[in-house]
């Protein structure tokens, strides 16, 4: 019995790592997606790398998502001690974030007559791009505490009938009508929005880290193959496109694309058994991990301060190495101050 007690102790530690890691490695993803998108946008001699690296990365929004789902269904939480917990990490992020890039923003123009409305819009709307994230956490948010209940009190065969549709409604169905429009609009004829969105992948993340807690045996090899194998799939896809229509044309890029759905499945499976390899760096990379909030949100302040600097330094240089270089150096960067700021206690609820 104490056997089996440890050996459920050491397999707890090992998967809340290789969470922990996941987390830390979607977010780095992140960082490349950012740097890969400023040249993907138009032709130009480096494309080809540019669409290689952005392909590769483009699981990690999925992965953050999936990560939610892996933590969150599988507990039995009442609706407003949820929405209470939830909501308190989440908002307050949000509203420091806002306002930082607001009075960023208002900075960078110098003019300060339509400051207080920007605050204002912050409520209709992200301050910069990439805080769309933030926002949509709140709609996911609310809707967790009752798939959890569908996840838990469904049966596995459930649970794949539901992901099998949603893939078909949110991943297939809007890939079939780009190609061939005649067929309509056949997720709003059939009423299956309540399929679409982001959110499916909530409950993939949950089914999938079951699925890993089961296993017999590591699938690292096959993992890594599947999520190379997807990401070469989208920058194909992409390419062949693009070359049809004579500029860039980034449908594949979309989360939910089906080579980019199936990637993530493969990307979380194979980061989460490497993460419980290091599970002798736990609190290490719980450390790291609870700095990657902030991470996301300030390396693209970062980006954008250090881009007057090595904007001119990477001219005529191939963006193959340029790219994992600032990659690198804007994730370290951006970590430290976050890092520091987190020693303060009360700072780790807003960074």
């Amino acid at each position: 019995m104490w056997r089996d007690r440890g050996a459920k102790r050491t397999m707890r530690k090992e998967l809340s790592a290789g969470l922990d890691f996941t987390r830390i490695i979607a977010c780095f993803m992140v960082v490349v997606l950012h740097v890969s998108a400023t040249g993907v946008a138009a032709f130009g001699h480096d494309w080809a790398y540019f669409n290689a690296y952005d392909s590769l990365v483009r699981s990690c929004v999925p992965l953050f998502l999936m990560l939610s789902g892996a933590l969150l269904l599988g507990r039995e939480e009442g609706v407003k001690a949820f929405y209470t917990k939830r909501f308190i990490r989440i908002f307050p992020p949000l509203i420091f974030w806002s306002v930082f890039y607001v009075l960023w923003k208002t900075r960078l123009t110098g003019d300060y007559s339509g400051l207080s409305a920007s605050m204002v819009s912050v409520f209709k709307g992200p301050a910069y791009f990439h805080l769309w994230y933030l926002y949509a956490l709140v709609g996911i948010y609310l809707f967790i505490p009752f798939m959890a209940k569908i996840y838990r009190h469904s049966t596995d065969a459930e649970k794949l009938i539901y992901l099998s549709i949603w893939f078909v409604v949110a991943s297939v169905i809007p890939l079939v009508t780009y190609f061939y429009p005649g067929v309509g609009d056949l997720a709003s004829v059939y009423g299956l929005s309540s399929f679409a969105g982001l959110s499916g992948f909530v409950f993939l993340g949950a089914y999938v880290f079951d699925r890993i807690q089961t296993q017999q045996a590591p699938t690292v090899l096959v993992d890594a193959a599947g999520f190379l194998i997807c990401a070469v799939c989208t920058a194909l896809a992409t390419y062949g496109l693009s070359l049809r229509d004579g500029v860039p044309n980034q449908l594949f890029f979309s989360y939910l694309s089906p080579f980019v759905v199936v990637g993530s499945i493969f990307g979380f499976r194979l980061f989460v058994e490497l993460g419980a390899r290091l599970a002798r760096h736990a609190k290490v990379l719980n450390v790291l991990a609870g700095s990657t909030l902030g991470v996301y949100c300030l390396h693209i302040f970062v980006m954008n301060r250090l881009s007057i600097v090595y904007g001119p330094l990477i001219e005529g240089h191939s963006m193959l190495w340029i790219i994992p270089a600032l990659v690198f150096s804007l994730f370290l960067i951006t970590l430290v101050p976050i890092f520091i700021a987190r020693l303060f206690t009360p700072l780790r609820h807003i960074i």
